[in-house]
């Protein structure tokens, strides 16, 4: 006897779908190409166990974040799955569905914090801790310049990923911290230290729960709790009498995560497993993700598992997808009808091909068949020389988790020095926000805490803010507080650059200056004293080369530089906030910011030989080009040097080689 398939709304599944949504086995790992409608697949699987007899309280569906909950939800709806029972089925994020584990083991009114603010004393206190620890043998490895915004920011980044990766959790309990086992997990002595000193205050010594906690804790708490105690056996809040368990874009998943689905499985062993993802699109491998929580490693901690394709795109025509698939080395084909334009924009370097993609997104503003162009880059250095020609050219557009360029850190470093050195202020007149931000930047750099009879009675953090606002209050408070505060009170390794610095441009000659800087400056050793993450201490050598790079190609003088910066913050600030209208159809982010998302034109630049590289490996940068070729929808440009073009390019066979 045959049993009743469920019939969605408005759509025809595939033969793929079709045998994803009746597929009967414990575990079914869905290996899905980009755009090739996922989420759809996983709510046909979930309405075809409803349409089995499946109540829906014993359905679960678990994603990474809260929008692919409401895309999930919204699939669902679209396919005809009645309201009533839409409402009763259970779709969480991994944190939601930790929470409300905790909450049945320690009872309700856990303090969740919510903003990073919020934690700011906390580690505060935890960098105290661990520089005070009694018995510390590596003292020198925990000296820092000062306790700043950005040293703190950058270590909640860390602790994210010591969390996601249960790094420590998974080293042997007599394995003492030490620089040897920090390097050994790729972090630094300093992240460890702290990290364990702020988990200590956090968790408190005696409490049988935590004080609070932040994003990311409570799955980090419940697969701790499940490495700790048996509670994937019999009884505990995982027994739940589930009988599906699904999981979209399981190519995200990290250590904690994955512990949490073990102890799911473990407990409700009636229920079957779907996990969706693609195994390509793994681009933060250094932050947890690992292709392998869909691979060996799924075989290996929980069992053998039935795989099923998604391989037809429904977001591209068929060009673009065997260039996806070669890249790739997998099968991918496009459904029919589906047409994508892929060009190729030449360009000898990087100036040219910053006015190449100019005059594209002018073109794409002139015409009404597309609407979002989206400019996807592989490190955010290299929206300097793009957003000086989109302003030149009058272009109007907005960032996508990219700050302006003149607002950056570094670039404000400079800009503040070159005022100092030359005595030009004229460009910080109008913008009190401007001088404020341009003073935390040398402020930090220095090293450097503010030093105040007044505000003697208020901690560094309060101190410092509200010297800032005073200093910034009116244009002749900047060089007073340069000279008084950040140059006074500077570190002894900041003191010498940031003087080298002053020395060459109160000399005026700009490409002396240009020549000078980086030697005299050292930017990742003056950053790497106030800055934690490499990544962040890397970007500040790459955005102010790229300055250099821009100050070199204006035909201008050395004030005459600085002043244009201050000219094209004016031009800049409507176009890079958006605001609606033309703004928001041109849009320039991260690769990592579009996961997830489609448009209708997308223009990668930057990918000649040794370019479209970074941080990660080279399978990872295969998977983020990946990735950034599938966001588009109808137009596909690529900028690259053609005498020495990306040997990605030739793989995907995008270009001869």
């Amino acid at each position: 006897m045959s049993e009743p398939i469920f019939t969605p709304a408005g759509i025809t599944p595939s033969a793929e779908q079709l045998a994803i949504q009746t597929a009967r086995a414990r575990h079914l790992l869905i290996e899905a190409n980009a755009g090739a409608a996922k989420t759809t697949t996983l709510a046909l699987r979930m309405a075809q166990a409803l349409q089995r007899g499946a109540a829906p309280r014993m359905l679960l569906a678990l994603t990474y974040t809260e929008p692919a909950v409401q895309a999930l939800q919204a699939q669902l709806r679209l396919i005809g799955v009645p309201e009533p029972l839409l409402r009763e089925l259970r779709i969480q994020t991994f944190e939601q569905f930790a929470g409300d584990c905790l909450a049945e083991l320690e009872g309700p009114g856990m303090l969740q914090l919510r903003q990073e603010e919020e934690l700011r004393p906390y580690v505060l206190e935890a960098i105290a801790q661990a520089q005070l620890r009694p018995q510390e043998r590596h003292r020198e490895e925990l000296a820092v310049g000062g306790a700043s915004e950005a040293l703190i920011e950058g270590l909640l980044k860390s602790f994210a990923v010591l969390k996601g990766r249960l790094l420590l959790e998974r080293e042997p309990l007599e394995q003492a911290l030490s620089p040897a086992l920090a390097e050994e997990l790729g972090s630094d002595y300093f992240t460890l230290r702290v990290f364990s000193a702020y988990e200590m205050l956090r968790r408190g010594e005696e409490t049988e729960r935590p004080l609070f906690r932040f994003t990311g804790d409570a799955v980090y708490d419940l697969a701790r709790l499940l490495l700790d105690q048996d509670l994937a056996e019999e009884g505990g809040v995982l027994a739940q009498g589930l009988a599906l368990i699904v999981v979209d874009e399981m190519h995200d998943t990290h250590r904690a995560m994955f512990t949490v689905l073990q102890g799911l499985l473990a407990r409700n062993r009636r229920a079957a497993f779907v996990g969706v993802g693609d195994r390509d699109q793994v681009i933060h491998g250094q932050a947890g993700a690992e292709a392998g929580f869909m691979g060996a490693i799924f075989e290996q901690e929980i069992g053998p598992a039935l795989r099923l394709p998604l391989s037809a795109s429904h977001r591209f025509g068929v060009d673009l997808a065997q260039a996806a698939g070669r890249l790739a080395r997998k099968p991918y084909a496009a459904v029919p009808g589906r047409k994508t334009e892929i060009r190729c924009l030449p360009a000898e370097n990087a100036r040219v091909q910053a006015r190449l993609l100019a005059v594209a997104a002018r073109e794409h503003l002139q015409q009404q068949a597309h609407q979002e162009l989206r400019i996807l880059l592989r490190r955010p250095a290299q929206s300097l020389l793009i957003e000086r020609e989109l302003l030149k050219l009058g272009v109007p557009y907005q960032l996508q988790g990219l700050p302006p360029f003149l607002r950056r850190r570094e670039i404000l470093l400079m800009r503040g020095l070159h005022a100092s050195a030359r005595g030009v202020y004229a460009g910080f007149e109008r913008d009190a926000g401007l001088r404020r931000d341009t003073l935390a930047a040398l402020l930090l750099f220095a090293g450097a805490q503010v030093q105040s009879d007044a505000l003697r009675g208020l901690d560094a953090h309060r101190a410092q803010r509200q010297a800032l606002e005073a200093a910034a209050a009116h244009p002749g408070g900047m060089q007073e507080f340069i000279e008084g505060q950040v140059l006074r009170n500077a570190s002894g390794l900041a003191r010498p650059r940031l003087e080298a610095c002053l020395a060459l441009l109160r000399g005026g000659d700009l490409r002396a200056w240009a020549q000078g800087l980086m030697a005299g400056l050292e930017p990742e050793r003056l950053a790497g004293a106030v800055l934690v993450r490499r990544e962040d201490i890397r970007q500040v050598r790459d955005h102010l080369e790229q300055l250099l790079q821009l100050a070199l190609g204006e035909e201008q003088d050395l004030d005459g530089f600085f002043a244009l910066l201050h000219s094209l913050e004016r031009a800049q600030t409507p176009r890079a906030v958006g605001g609606g209208g033309a703004a928001t159809r041109v849009s320039l982010s991260t690769i990592e910011a579009a996961k997830g998302l489609e448009f209708d034109h997308v223009l990668l630049p930057h990918l000649s030989r040794g370019e479209f590289v970074g941080e990660g490996s080279a399978d990872e940068n295969r998977n983020l080009l990946y990735v950034a070729l599938t966001r588009a929808r109808q137009r596909l440009s690529l900028a690259f040097n053609p005498q020495a073009p990306s040997r990605y390019l030739i793989d995907a066979g995008l270009i001869q080689g």
